[in-house]
């Protein structure tokens, strides 16, 4: 393989396309219940908005528009979410030609994606926005360093058209604009690129993508932000002192857990000419560089000026993946030929191709080996199916209190509307007749087997009074490959019209 790699470099692309195609057939022979972010894209599906939480909907947007052209199913999801993984190794392959002069060690920086566990695991299991957004990152490079290098209305407009949609795939997309744009202004081109009357063309356009949802934005701030902003502050000490420490020693730690792999593996594979090499600079390193490090300050500054205590790795993996392009040119401006260390390096993206569908099929085929259950093991659909045969009637409403339920019911049931009071602010027209009840059904919580308040509320307050305590019921459902005797217990009501 590494033969043909050093022969014909662009045959990465084909091995990619190879590798989501099984990693397609992969989840299509998993089982069907979906994880959080799945989960919401199945949920939120039934609408098409300007905004629907805490994120911007450009995955969003992408995944209702898939769905209303070829239906409900696991497969629209998952097809989606492949197409978009391959689109990022397709395009970051790309940057790497435009920075690095050596087609093999472009092959090499694309592969080493494989070397990230937060992108090539959980990127695969979970993850929506964070992934359109490394999509975005890699186009809006992509304009950055075309229009530096060769100047054209093209190149400013696909420059304008990636900031916009990366503004709409997660709002810290803005951090990645600000730092470019020094970048941008100590490379040698830069400032004659950002005082051309064409730049005024990559804003307006940026603009006019962004604008509806910003219009949006503006009148449900208190939505967008209120939940990342909990996040953020979560378990956070009370002294003012370690409350600051605390922030930035995470950070820190972060980058170096998201970095490490790589890093180490990069070392195994090219030694002592790795570490000696890191003193080359040239204008592209110098361009990474002020870009993450004008990243880095800045959500310093974050993290102090709103007390931030709690970070997650997906928030810096959209700034980080960018490693093995730095890496390589470093290499490469140094002398460093790949293909002399092509033959070394390739295996273990090989064997992450193989190893990566295998374990995501052991880890839920064979939950007891693992001495616990993947959220792909609940049993939604045979749930769904008990009670509504029992019932013998399908609902005309199906009501959660939380949003994991919610996609899952609905893959179910997909003719069905239902609504989550996790996402109070979205709801859908349903029919409520006796032969069409309410379906409330929701998830068990530590220390309460009675319906959730938010339920409750839902009931007296839409409903009325006489409907605010419905019976609850159990359904004790076998996992998807469950041990003998191993159930996973479900909680409901049926609520007719008196």
């Amino acid at each position: 393989m590494h033969k043909l790699l050093v022969r014909r470099p662009d045959a990465v692309i084909l091995l990619i396309a190879g590798y989501f195609v099984l990693e397609f057939l992969t989840r299509m022979a998993m089982p069907h219940s979906m994880r959080y972010d799945e989960s919401q894209q199945v949920f939120f599906s039934q609408w098409l908005t300007l905004g629907y939480d805490s994120q911007p909907p450009l995955y969003n947007w992408l995944q209702t528009l898939f769905i209303s052209m070829f239906g409900l199913s696991l497969a629209a999801i998952s097809i989606v979410k492949n197409i978009v993984l391959f689109l990022i190794y397709l395009t970051y392959y790309k940057l790497a030609r435009l920075v690095l002069s050596d087609k093999v060690f472009a092959v090499i920086a694309t592969l080493s994606l494989l070397t990230i566990p937060q992108f090539f695991w959980e990127a695969q299991r979970d993850l929506t926005h964070t992934v359109a957004q490394l999509l975005t990152i890699n186009l809006f490079l992509y304009g950055i360093i075309r229009t530096l290098k060769a100047p054209s209305l093209a190149t400013y407009l696909i420059t304008g058209a990636a900031l916009g949609l990366g503004m709409l795939s997660k709002y810290n997309f803005a951090l990645l604009a600000a730092a470019a744009l020094v970048a941008v202004w100590l490379h040698p081109q830069g400032r004659a690129r950002l005082f051309d009357k064409r730049f005024l063309l990559t804003v307006v356009v940026a603009l006019l993508i962004f604008l509806p949802h910003g219009l949006w934005l503006i009148h449900n701030l208190g939505l967008a932000s209120g939940r990342t902003l909990g996040i953020m502050e979560q378990n956070a000490p009370k002294d003012g002192f370690i409350k600051i420490i605390q922030g930035p020693l995470e950070f820190i730690e972060l980058v170096a857990v998201i970095c490490a792999p790589t890093l180490v593996f990069y070392s195994l594979v090219f030694g002592k000419t790795l570490f000696g090499n890191l003193r080359q600079t040239d204008e592209w390193t110098r361009f990474f560089e002020t870009l993450l490090l004008v990243i880095g300050l800045l959500v310093l500054v974050l993290i102090l000026g709103i007390g931030m205590t709690a970070l997650r790795d997906r928030w810096l993996l959209p700034f980080l993946f960018l490693l093995p392009i730095y890496l390589c040119r470093k290499m490469e401006i140094a002398g460093v030929r790949g293909e002399d260390f092509a033959k070394r390096f390739v295996y273990v993206p090989l064997a992450m191709m193989l190893i990566i569908p295998t374990l995501l099929l052991a880890r839920v085929t064979f939950p007891g080996l693992f001495k616990s259950y993947e959220a792909y093991n609940v049993p939604y659909a045979a749930f769904m199916q008990q009670v509504v045969t029992e019932e013998g009637k399908k609902p005309g409403l199906v009501l959660t209190d939380d949003w994991l339920p919610a996609g899952n019911l609905r893959l179910q049931v997909p003719d069905v509307p239902v609504m989550s009071m996790f996402f109070s602010n979205l709801k859908v027209g349903y029919q409520w007749t006796a032969d069409k009840p309410i379906l409330l059904a929701w998830l068990p919580r530590k220390g309460a087997d009675d319906m959730p308040a938010t339920l409750t509320a839902w009931l007296h307050d839409t409903l009325g009074p006489d409907y605010a305590a419905p019976a609850v019921r159990q359904a004790q459902v076998p996992y998807i490959h469950g041990r003998d005797g191993d159930t996973y217990r479900f909680y409901y009501s049926w609520v007719y019209p008196k």
